[in-house]
């Protein structure tokens, strides 16, 4: 495979990355409730980084902000995995746009060195990202892991699931990106 080739398969893995990243982010479903006895006709809940899910025996769905009704939620750590979350966000797409400028055949700078160099720094930002989401993800499962040894009710949620294989994407592409071009 020519340098271009992998240059696009790394871009394009890691841009699944990224948008697993705005998944993780805009998705209630970090943390998930199960309701066995149906209390006040509640099924369950999924809770998120932004807001809480609660889903009726009914099968209606109400998702209200943290901040509204339960703002002693917002603790520390739930800030600091939001900023990693966003700050990974962010430098994915700072990354895909490295990607797009450093790629071989887009001709947005003609010196091979510079776009070599500029390959190169994508990947490294991929990388960069993926940890961002691996660790508030990982950080989140441990918190979660702790609270259901209490309350059996309690399981990770897809959002988890989804950010263990956004931040595959992102290494998986970032060391695409890395590996030496011709």
């Amino acid at each position: 495979m020519d340098g271009g080739r992998r240059q696009i398969l790394g871009l394009a893995l890691a841009i699944n990355g990224v948008l697993g990243t705005i998944m993780i982010c805009a998705l209630p479903a970090w943390k998930v409730f199960i309701n066995t006895e149906y209390l006040h006709g509640i099924y369950g809940a999924w809770h998120g980084l932004w807001k809480i899910c609660t889903i009726y025996v009914t099968g209606k769905i109400e998702c209200v902000r943290y901040e509204v009704v339960f703002p002693e939620l917002v603790d520390d750590t739930m800030k600091a995995i939001r900023a990693l979350v966003i700050i990974a966000i962010i430098s994915g797409i700072f990354g895909i746009l490295l990607g797009v400028a450093g790629n071989k055949r887009i001709n947005f700078m003609l010196d091979d060195g510079q776009k070599r160099k500029v390959g190169f720094a994508s990947g490294v930002v991929f990388i960069i990202a993926g940890f961002l989401v691996f660790i508030p993800v990982c950080w989140m499962a441990n918190i979660i892991i702790r609270e259901s040894y209490k309350h059996k009710s309690i399981k990770l949620g897809a959002s988890l699931y989804i950010g263990w294989f956004t931040t595959g994407f992102l290494f998986l592409g970032g060391g695409v990106l890395l590996y030496r071009q011709e």
